[in-house]
């Protein structure tokens, strides 16, 4: 891609800052605002968590294994640590040293190698990059020599596609009979729920572990989640201690979780519904999307744009607008980019015919 000079960056996140109007996920307070927000929400009866026991922590793991019907569930402070640390227990139980990663996966694409170099994991690739996950895409896999796959849904370096009901099946029957772990990236699960027409327990059954985001579709500050058997949940919190991923606290993390849980969960379909609105008048208008019908609350734009010059056009329009129309571009040739658009409580404050007005107009 083609870099965007941080200078540009940094005028790009001023602007947004100060628009009226955003189209990209939640609204985000001030620190102080945040704060604020923060002591507000702690109830009287709430206390800290101390590495990792007790107190708001342990209160919303609970919460979480209800919601997802698992046994047992741990914060982390990141999900690169709760993916690898999954993926290092399956190692350890099954004596076999590899994972199955679809070649968009997160751990290949934004971690530096973190599950080989740092956890001494190799990986096998399954699956075309630009395509969902499909079944048979494990078969060339080694499974002889494979601890776990992971699958993503949504997918994010596709545009939020996600592999079918038919598909996850087919991958537990294959991860079953060969005797392979299977845990979800579930960064973004909140959102298939209206695809899949099951709840988030029912989407868990395919799965040996799950691991979810709080700062993504939730509008947390930061932190993750990791889901699995009592076994795998104890194992995972002695390799996040050896990997300095257990504070001594993390209730200011956990509060924004638990808040960001109950207020954007129950407006993910709305969301979902917004997005399908949006795309479709995109769509008419000429716009290119990946997928080309969305199926969760985001989507790709590609635009014959280069990053570059989308970004100063973007501030140029900001500034005479107050309206910040799309999110920066996240990949790009020399003549036209991707943007990602996350749909959340910015978007839906305006009628879709109003984002694509402004996203024409921006391009003129």
């Amino acid at each position: 891609m083609n870099t965007i000079p941080e200078t540009l960056r940094s005028r790009y996140a001023q602007l947004q800052k100060r628009a009226r109007a955003v189209i990209h996920r939640h609204e985000q307070a001030s620190i102080k605002e945040e704060l604020a927000r923060l002591s507000d929400l702690a109830g009287d009866n709430d206390e800290r968590d101390t590495y990792g026991k007790g107190g708001v922590l342990a209160q919303f793991e609970s919460e979480l294994q209800t919601l997802f019907g698992m046994p047992a569930c741990v914060f982390l402070p990141t999900g690169t640590l709760a993916q690898c640390v999954a993926v290092k227990c399956y190692s350890e139980y099954s004596g076999r040293s590899h994972v199955g990663l679809h070649p968009t996966s997160h751990l290949l694409l934004h971690e530096h190698n973190a599950i080989e170099a740092l956890w001494g994991i190799s990986v096998q690739q399954f699956g075309q990059a630009q395509r969902v996950t499909q079944p048979e895409d494990v078969v060339a896999l080694q499974p002889d020599t494979l601890a776990a796959i992971i699958v993503e849904s949504p997918m994010r370096e596709i545009g939020g596609a996600m592999p079918s009901l038919a598909t996850l099946r087919a991958l537990r029957q294959w991860c079953d009979e060969h005797d392979v772990a299977m845990h979800l990236d579930g960064a973004r699960i909140w959102q298939a729920v209206s695809y899949y027409g099951r709840d988030l327990a029912e989407i868990a059954r395919f799965f040996d572990s799950i691991y979810v985001s709080f700062y993504k579709d939730l509008g947390g500050i930061i932190g993750a989640a990791l889901l699995g058997s009592e076994t795998l949940i104890r194992d995972a919190k002695i390799w996040a201690r050896r990997a300095g991923g257990n504070p001594i606290t993390q209730y200011p993390d956990v509060l924004a979780a638990r808040a960001g849980l109950r207020h954007h969960l129950p407006q993910m379909n709305e969301y979902i519904t917004y997005t399908d609105l949006l795309s479709s008048a995109l769509s008419k208008a000429g716009f290119t999307l990946i997928p080309s019908k969305p199926q969760a609350a985001m989507f790709h734009i590609a635009l014959p744009v280069p990053a570059e010059t989308l970004t100063t056009r973007l501030c140029d329009y900001a500034e005479r607008t107050g309206i910040m129309a799309l999110p920066l571009p996240r990949s790009g040739t020399s003549d036209s980019c991707i943007c990602e658009v996350s749909v959340g409580d910015q978007a839906v404050q305006h009628p879709p015919s109003f984002w694509v007005q402004h996203i024409q107009a921006l391009l003129c």
